[in-house]
C-alpha cells in the first residue's frame, strides 16, 4: 500500500508539476540536458501510473517465508482478488497498451509522410554535390531536414541566393545536428504521448517543448563550427518560412527568440551542475521501479534478519 501512494504521489507531481521545472532558464542554458530531463519524466510517468494502480488495488503481494533455512515468494490472496483489482489490472494494461498503439501508429505515419516526400524531392529537387543537400526551385527561403533520402537537408533557391556563403553553412549544420540527434524521433514518440493523454500537461506539453529545445541545441551545434552571428541572421531570412509537419526547420516562429539566444549566449553552469542534472534525469526513470520493489526489498531484508 505505500509503495502505491508513493508512486501515485510521484506520477501526479510529475505529471503536473514537472513542466514548471522547464520554465526556468537552466533549460535555455542547457537545451540538451533539458531534453534528456523531459524524456525521462514522461517514461517515468508512463511506468509509474501503472504501476500505482497495481500496488494499490491489487491483493497480490509478495510474501516470504523460510523453509529449510531458505527464502521461498509466492503470490498471497490471489483467489480473493475483487472486481477492483481485476479492474486496476486492466486499466493498467489499457494505459500501456494506449501508449504503445499511440507511439507505433504515429511513427508509422511520420514513416510514410517521410516516404513520400523523399519521393517528391527525388522528382523535383536538384541534388547539389557540394552542399550535400537538396534544392528546391522555389523562391521562399526555406531550409529543413527528413530523416529519409540520399539526400537529408533541403534548401531552396531563394534561401541559397539570399544567404550568404557563412550563413548558408551554419543553417546546414543546424539541420545536420538535427540528423545526428534523432530529433526527428524524439518529437514524433512525445507528439504520440500527448495524443495519448492529453490532460497531462507533462506529456501534452513535450511536443512543443521539445521541438524548441531541439532548435536551441541544433542551434549550439552549428555555432561551434560557425559564426553565432552568421547563424542568427540566417534565421532572421528564413524566419517567415513555413515548417512542414514532419520536417524540423531551421525558421519558423521561435526564430526571434533564439536570434536573442545565439546574438546573447546564455552562460554556461559547471560541469558539476550538469552533472548532476544528468544524474537527475537518470534517477527519475528509476524512481518507480524503486518504489515498486520496496515490498520485496523489506520482506528480502527481514528474512535476512531473521537467517
Amino acid at each position: 500500500m505505500t509503495s502505491g501512494v508513493l508512486l501515485a504521489a510521484y506520477a501526479v507531481t510529475a505529471g503536473f508539476g514537472g513542466p514548471a521545472a522547464f520554465c526556468r532558464s537552466w533549460a535555455r542554458r542547457s537545451p540538451r540536458i533539458a531534453i534528456g530531463v523531459w524524456l525521462t519524466l514522461a517514461a517515468s510517468w508512463v511506468a509509474a501510473v501503472p504501476l500505482a494502480l497495481l500496488t494499490l488495488l491489487t491483493p497480490a503481494s509478495l510474501t516470504w517465508q523460510a523453509s529449510g533455512g531458505r527464502a521461498a515468494g509466492y503470490p498471497g490472496g490471489i483467489a480473493g482478488w475483487t472486481p477492483a483489482a481485476v479492474a486496476a489490472i486492466m486499466l493498467a494494461v489499457a494505459i500501456v497498451l494506449r501508449a504503445s498503439w499511440h507511439v507505433v501508429t504515429g511513427l508509422a505515419r511520420d514513416r510514410r509522410e517521410h516516404r513520400a516526400h523523399a519521393a517528391f524531392l527525388a522528382a523535383v529537387g536538384r541534388p547539389d554535390q557540394a552542399l550535400n543537400a537538396v534544392i528546391l526551385d522555389t523562391d521562399a527561403p526555406a531550409a529543413y531536414c527528413l530523416p529519409r533520402g540520399r539526400h537529408r537537408v533541403v534548401v531552396s533557391a531563394g534561401a541559397v541566393s539570399r544567404l550568404s556563403p557563412a550563413q548558408l553553412q551554419a543553417v546546414l549544420a543546424h539541420e545536420r545536428a538535427h540528423l545526428r540527434g534523432h530529433h526527428h524521433l524524439l518529437l514524433a514518440v512525445t507528439a504520440a504521448l500527448a495524443r495519448a493523454f492529453p490532460a497531462i500537461p507533462l506529456l501534452s506539453r513535450a511536443a512543443a517543448e521539445l521541438a524548441a529545445l531541439a532548435e536551441m541545441t541544433a542551434d549550439d551545434a552549428a555555432t561551434r563550427r560557425h559564426h553565432a552571428a552568421d547563424l542568427a541572421a540566417a534565421l532572421v531570412i528564413l524566419a517567415g518560412a513555413g515548417s512542414r509537419a514532419t520536417a524540423l526547420t531551421a525558421g519558423g516562429a521561435a526564430a526571434v527568440t533564439r536570434v536573442q539566444r545565439l546574438l546573447a549566449p546564455p552562460t554556461q553552469p559547471p560541469l558539476l551542475v550538469r552533472t548532476a542534472r544528468l544524474a537527475a534525469a537518470a534517477a527519475a526513470v528509476g524512481i518507480p521501479a524503486v518504489i515498486a520493489c520496496l515490498p520485496l526489498v523489506i520482506a528480502a531484508c527481514s528474512v535476512i534478519a531473521r537467517d
